[in-house]
């Protein structure tokens, strides 16, 4: 007698009974494949999509919560909240050198106290969850990482706040993920979710939020999980800026490539980026290897660190924060080269000395900085050549989006991400160009990107050309755990 199976589509398939010795139609042979179901979602994977918006919408929350208490330090820091290059401007030189100095103090004791609680255990940063771990995240670690990041950036800190916005929001995501059962492939996805919802909510930029996240991490774009990613990033973008009235970071003015014949020179200054992009990093690790021979408790490190911020900003208090307003004020009136050169300067080594120290924080926004530093000097070199060519602002923005592909090593979010803040459709051939032409050199010249120390940190995962490779394996990746 034939028996009614179903296929776990809802298509019924016709079976015959064991009595007859002849296998259900449907099930493989000994010596059949078992059937491969076409790539997207199937069964449990499509109710992903549904705790990503959870997710989005708890991780663009747990971004305001931090923005707003953000504000809540800065009065108590400096005074007055808002900009803090503004603020830094109206402190006398002692305290502008102090500032930075004592909130490092104050950040290192409070990650000294994380360290305690947790026993002398490491804490796994949310990229190196989401790509080696288990997805889980510690609760009251991460709380005072993200306290002591408030007490950084709001005493001036040169350093990004979005890195604790995305921290949090990804733990909020592994929280959730937790609490509902989830397995440790699918709590890494949520993890990645809540990551994703923070990165939304802090540029505006969602598609690039997705996109970070699945090329850094994942170095994949496949549906099962970009889906999800992309859920996330909108419903937290669309809940910060829609129901709680927040505005982009970037404030770009409509910006026009004079001419075509430019392509070639946009080309030129992404190799140059890709060059100077190294350099960059090596600054960065270079302060850190310094700084970890030091004989010094944590807490008197981040405030070694936040003095050199304070003394460099007596110079130039425009390194004071992560660097929006400078960026802003950049793209919108002329600066002279010479204080964009004393400037970026200055930058470079604040952010080196905020960054080598261990403070929390990201060095995202930072990069932005030094691009569009970059961007607006070479842009202010071709014009002072030809006349007909285009604004230096429109180089300093597509300088953003070359030295992000440099340091990152993430090209498609790079150029993403400047489209999404400009929305030029104009500037895409120019921005592909340097994209992908400051990637490749970056690349060539230091295989890791700024993130590999993160993403490897306490583990044997090696890099090759085509991705992150498993610790024993000669290959990319292929487990569960690291494809879609």
């Amino acid at each position: 007698m034939a028996t009614r199976n179903h296929d776990g589509m809802g298509r019924g398939t016709t079976g015959a009974s064991v009595t007859d010795g002849t296998p259900p139609v449907g099930k493989p042979t000994a010596n059949e494949s078992p059937a491969i179901h076409a790539p997207g979602y199937h069964g449990d994977n499509r109710w992903l999509l549904l705790w990503a918006g959870l997710i989005g919408f708890a991780g663009a929350l747990t971004t305001v919560v931090f923005h707003e208490g953000m504000r809540f330090a800065e009065s108590l820091a400096t005074g007055q909240p808002g900009s803090l290059v503004a603020a830094a401007h109206t402190l006398v030189p002692w305290r502008r050198a102090l500032t930075p100095a004592l909130g490092g103090l104050a950040a290192g004791g409070l990650l000294w106290w994380a360290r305690q609680i947790a026993g002398g255990k490491r804490h796994s940063e949310y990229l190196e969850a989401i790509a080696v771990g288990d997805g889980r995240q510690d609760v009251g670690g991460n709380l005072l990482r993200c306290v002591s990041s408030l007490c950084t950036i709001a005493s001036g800190g040169s350093i990004g706040r979005e890195g604790a916005m995305v921290q949090l929001s990804a733990a909020t995501g592994s929280w959730i993920g937790q609490m509902a059962g989830f397995t440790e492939d699918d709590l890494r996805l949520l993890l990645a979710c809540g990551a994703a919802a923070g990165f939304a909510s802090a540029y505006d930029a969602p598609l690039s939020a997705a996109i970070f996240i699945a090329e850094i991490l994942y170095g994949t774009l496949a549906i099962r999980r970009l889906g999800p990613l992309m859920v996330a990033s909108v419903i937290a973008n669309a809940t910060v800026r829609q129901v709680l009235g927040y505005r982009p970071v970037y404030e770009v003015p409509a910006l026009h490539i004079g001419s075509l014949w430019e392509l070639p020179l946009f080309l030129m200054m992404g190799v140059l980026l890709g060059l100077l992009a190294p350099v960059f990093m090596g600054l960065l690790d270079g302060t850190r290897r310094f700084v970890k021979r030091l004989s010094l408790a944590l807490p008197l490190k981040l405030a070694l660190g936040g003095l050199v911020v304070g003394l460099i900003s007596v110079w130039r208090p425009e390194v004071w924060g992560n660097g929006y307003s400078v960026v802003n004020n950049v793209l919108q009136t002329p600066w002279p080269v010479w204080l964009v050169i004393a400037v970026l300067v200055a930058k470079s080594f604040a952010t080196a000395a905020t960054t080598g120290t261990g403070a929390v924080g990201g060095v995202f926004t930072p990069t932005i900085f030094v691009g569009a530093m970059l961007g607006l000097l070479a842009g202010a070199g071709v014009h002072a050549m030809w006349l007909g060519s285009s604004q230096p602002q429109v180089y300093a923005v597509i300088g953003m989006g070359a030295f992000l592909a440099a340091t990152t090593h993430a090209p498609l979010m790079s150029f993403l991400i400047v489209f999404e803040m400009t929305l030029e459709y104009q500037l895409v051939p120019a921005l592909m160009l340097a994209c992908l032409a400051a990637y490749h050199v970056s690349r060539a010249v230091r295989p890791q990107s700024i993130y590999h120390e993160v993403l490897h940190h306490g583990t044997a995962i090696e890099e090759d050309h085509d991705g992150p490779v498993t610790p024993g394996s000669s290959s990319p990746a292929t487990s569960s755990g690291r494809t879609g």
